[in-house]
């Protein structure tokens, strides 16, 4: 039995783990520059 604000907190918490691995990701990628040139971000 799911109700609606049950679904609408899991996907929420699942972008919210989406963007906080990418934000890891990029930092990592950022102090490791190993491809400086693939991400002009930083």
């Amino acid at each position: 039995m799911q109700t609606p604000e049950l679904v609408e907190l899991s996907l929420s918490s699942l972008r919210g783990g989406l963007h906080d691995f990418l934000i890891t990701y990029v930092a990592l990628m950022c102090k490791l520059s190993m491809y400086p040139s693939y991400i002009p971000m930083c």
